[in-house]
C-alpha cells in the first residue's frame, strides 16, 4: 500500500489545507552540474527584482505563516535561501540539490527533498509537544518547540518549521539515495495547483538526466480529528 499525506487539523488550521508531495524514484545523486547554470539563470532573474519581493504573495504568506507561529520579524526558509546565494554566489552541492534549489528559487518557495525507503503515512502538523530533533549536519538533537510545524514520516520528524527551521539529518541525500520524498507545504495563499507544479517542474527538470525516473503524488486526506 502507498503512503499518504494527512494533514492534521492543527495544520489546517494555519491554512496548509494544500500542502501536497510526492515519491521521486530510479534518481541517482551525483556530483554532476548540469542544473547549476540553471540554478544561476533562476536567481540572476529573481535578484533583478528583489524591490518587489516586499508585495509578493508567496513571500508575505511564508512572513505570515511564522507570525502564526510567533514568529515576528523572522525571515523565512525561502528567503533565507534567496538571499545566501545572492551574496554567497551558487556553489554546485549536488545534482538533485541544484535542481530543487533551481526550482525553489524560480517560485520563490521552500521544497522538502529527503532520501525516502520507508513506506509510512507522512503527517503534516503542529507538534503537540517539544521533541528531540536533529537538524540536517548538526551533530546533536535540538528541541522543537511544541506550535511549530512539522511532518513526520511515521512518527520520526523530516523537518521543522519554525524556531527551528531544517529538514532531518537521518533522511539526508547521499550518493545511496535511490528513492526520494518531495513536500511542498505553502501556506494559505499557495494553491493546490500552485504546489503540485512545483513538484511536477523539479521532477522533470532532475528527468532531463534521469530518464528512466518515475514518480508520484502521495494521495491527501484532511484529519479532523482532535490533536
Amino acid at each position: 500500500m502507498k503512503s499518504r499525506l494527512i494533514i492534521q487539523q492543527s495544520a489546517l488550521d494555519l491554512g496548509l489545507n494544500n500542502a501536497c508531495a510526492a515519491v521521486v524514484e530510479n534518481i541517482s545523486v551525483s556530483d554532476d552540474p548540469s542544473f547549476v547554470s540553471l540554478l544561476q539563470s533562476n536567481l540572476n532573474h529573481v535578484a533583478s527584482r528583489l524591490n518587489e519581493l516586499e508585495s509578493n504573495p508567496v513571500y508575505e504568506g511564508f512572513a505570515r505563516q511564522l507570525e502564526k507561529l510567533g514568529y515576528t520579524n523572522t525571515v523565512s526558509a525561502n528567503e533565507k535561501l534567496l538571499r545566501r546565494l545572492i551574496a554567497n554566489g551558487v556553489r554546485p552541492i549536488n545534482n538533485v540539490v541544484d535542481a530543487y534549489n533551481a526550482v525553489a528559487i524560480r517560485h520563490g518557495v521552500s521544497i522538502g527533498v529527503h532520501t525516502y525507503h520507508q513506506r509510512d503515512d507522512i503527517h503534516v502538523m503542529r507538534s503537540p509537544a517539544p521533541r528531540a530533533f536533529r537538524p540536517l549536519f548538526a551533530k546533536k538533537d535540538v528541541m522543537i518547540p511544541a506550535g511549530d510545524i512539522v511532518y513526520t514520516c511515521g512518527d520520526v520528524p523530516l523537518a521543522s518549521i519554525g524556531k527551528v527551521d531544517a529538514d532531518a539529518h537521518d533522511f539526508r541525500l547521499t550518493d545511496a539515495s535511490s528513492s526520494l520524498l518531495v513536500v511542498v507545504l505553502g501556506h494559505e495563499d499557495t494553491t493546490l495547483a500552485f504546489n503540485q507544479t512545483v513538484i511536477a517542474e523539479f521532477v522533470d527538470t532532475l528527468r532531463q538526466t534521469m530518464p528512466a525516473l518515475n514518480h508520484y503524488f502521495l494521495e491527501t486526506f484532511h484529519d479532523h480529528a482532535p490533536a
